[in-house]
C-alpha cells in the first residue's frame, strides 16, 4: 500500500514534460489544483490538535485526506456523484472514494444532494472541510447546507474552505490562460465580463453547476452569520493578496484563534 506522502506526491507534482502548449496548461492546472489541498493541509497542522474528526461536503474521492498531516479517527464524506463511476475496472468520483476507504473503521463516504443529508450524521466533528464546493451549489441552499455544517462542528471546531476568485484581475487571468491554451471556460457576454471585472456580481448571471457569477464575498457573509470569528486568505500559484489570488480559502469558527477576525455581523449582534 502506497504511503499517504506518495499518494499525496503523485497528486501534487504531475509530470512537466509536454509537446504542447495544452500539457503545460495541464501541468500548471494540476499545480493550481493541489494548492487547495496543501493550504488545508497547512491550516490543519495550525490547530495544534494530534488527532482530528473530519466531515467533508463535495469530498469526490477522499483525496483530501491524503494531505491531512494529524491523525484522523473519523471521517464521513458526502458527495452528489455527479462525476463517478467504473472506467473499466479503474473507479472514479465517489466510487474511487469508496475504494480508498474500504475496510477502515469509522470511515465512509454518502451520495448526498441536500443539506438535509446533514441531519443522517450522528455526531459532531472538529473540521468541516468545503473545497471547490460552493460555486457548484445553487444559491438557495448555500445557506441551510452552512447551517448544517455549523451544527455538526464541536464548539472548537473549524470549518475550513477554499473556492475560486471569479472577479477582478484574477478572472482576466484565468480567462487569458484558458484562451492561450484553448481550454473552454464559462461563456460571458462583453457586459457581464466587464461587470465581473468590476466586481459587481449582483448583476452577473449565475451558471449552473459552474464559476460564473460566483462571488466569494457572498459566502464569507453567510459564513459571519453562523461563525463569530473568520480569516480570509488568498492563494494560488502566487503568494498574493485574496483580491488579487486566484483562489480564496476561509477559515471559519465559533471560538477565536490565531489571525482571525471577528466579523461584522457577530459584533453588532454582541452590541443589540
Amino acid at each position: 500500500m502506497q504511503s499517504q506522502s506518495n499518494i499525496a506526491e503523485a497528486f501534487r507534482y504531475p509530470p512537466a514534460t509536454s509537446r504542447g502548449r495544452a500539457f503545460t496548461f495541464n501541468w500548471f492546472y494540476a499545480r493550481h489544483h493541489a494548492r487547495r489541498f496543501e493550504w488545508m493541509r497547512n491550516r490543519i497542522a495550525s490547530c495544534e490538535k494530534p488527532s482530528i474528526s473530519i466531515l467533508e461536503l463535495g469530498c469526490h474521492d477522499a483525496r483530501s485526506l491524503s494531505y491531512v498531516p494529524v491523525e484522523v479517527h473519523r471521517y464521513v464524506g458526502m458527495d452528489a456523484g455527479w462525476k463517478s463511476g467504473w472506467n473499466g475496472e479503474t473507479p472514479y468520483g465517489l466510487e474511487a472514494g469508496k475504494v480508498r476507504l474500504k475496510g477502515r473503521e469509522n470511515f465512509e463516504v454518502r451520495i448526498s444532494n441536500s443539506p438535509q443529508d446533514l441531519d443522517k450524521i450522528e455526531g459532531r466533528f472538529d473540521v468541516a472541510l468545503v473545497l471547490e464546493t460552493f460555486e457548484y451549489l445553487p444559491s438557495a441552499v448555500l445557506e441551510p447546507y452552512i447551517v448544517g455544517l455549523a451544527g455538526k462542528l464541536s464548539d472548537d471546531g473549524w470549518l475550513l474552505t477554499t473556492m475560486p476568485n471569479e472577479k477582478g484581475i484574477p478572472l482576466l487571468a484565468k480567462a487569458l490562460g484558458a484562451k492561450l491554451a484553448g481550454i473552454r471556460r464559462s461563456a460571458y457576454s462583453s457586459r457581464e465580463f466587464v461587470h465581473a471585472l468590476l466586481g459587481q456580481m449582483n448583476r452577473v448571471p449565475r451558471g449552473v453547476r459552474g464559476r460564473k457569477g460566483f462571488d466569494y464575498g457572498q459566502i464569507a457573509r453567510l459564513l459571519a452569520k453562523y461563525f463569530p470569528f473568520l480569516r480570509l486568505e488568498g492563494f494560488g500559484l502566487l503568494n498574493l493578496p485574496p483580491y488579487l489570488s486566484t483562489n480564496i480559502g476561509i477559515v471559519a469558527s465559533k471560538k477565536p484563534f490565531a489571525g482571525a477576525a471577528r466579523s461584522l455581523i457577530a459584533a453588532k449582534e454582541q452590541e443589540q
